[in-house]
């Protein structure tokens, strides 16, 4: 009977400490799964600004998140399952889903960079058409008040970035002339 009993207890501490290694210690982080889903590495936090560059005579202003660095701190490598990550919630009353997105981002020079819209000669936005290019995420609870987040699909390699805030929204009619990253933090990460 004893011996089953120390089994349990030590099943039971081993996936509390799992569950703890693998979520971030401070809300309104993110964690990358490693290690098969034993440890979590924490993301780099980023260095965002919100950028306007003039686009030819008469196309107007494009409007961008830039991120510094062409390339972010940590890279996964690209499998056929998705990378998994741990996020903390700033609110767990309201759903991860309404606090956290994930974009792909393009590598210029010394950064990289989001397109989220703008606006023409005349004042009007060139976001009219715009579409949430975020990636579509899926959720599971690990413990109270952290999640496992995979993408829905398969990321081919290249750079990424999680926006996190209570408005993790980047484009579509909150964007244009003057669109904000306030509020938001950026996690970034490339898939080798």
């Amino acid at each position: 009977m004893k011996p089953s009993l120390v089994i349990t207890v030590l099943v039971l501490s081993s996936a509390t400490a799992s569950a703890q290694d693998v979520c971030p210690e401070f809300a309104n982080s993110v964690n990358a799964i490693i290690k098969g889903g034993t440890a979590g590495i924490e993301l780099g936090l980023e260095d965002a600004a919100v950028k306007q560059e003039k686009k030819g005579l008469y196309r107007g202003w494009d409007s961008s998140i830039r991120l510094n660095n062409a390339n972010a701190k940590i890279a996964i490598k690209a499998s056929k399952a998705p990378p998994s990550f741990a996020f903390r919630p700033v609110n767990e009353a309201v759903h991860p889903r309404q606090q956290i997105k994930l974009y792909a981002l393009v590598t210029k020079k010394q950064y990289r960079e989001l397109a989220v819209g703008g606006m023409n000669n005349w004042g009007g936005t060139k976001d009219k058409n715009s579409k949430d290019s975020s990636i579509e995420l899926k959720f599971e609870k690990i413990s109270k008040g952290c999640y496992k987040v995979t993408s829905a699909v398969e990321l081919p390699p290249g750079q990424y970035a999680f926006s996190l805030g209570a408005s993790p929204d980047v484009q579509g009619t909150n964007a244009g002339w003057g669109t904000t990253s306030q509020g938001q933090v950026w996690y970034g990460f490339s898939v080798k």
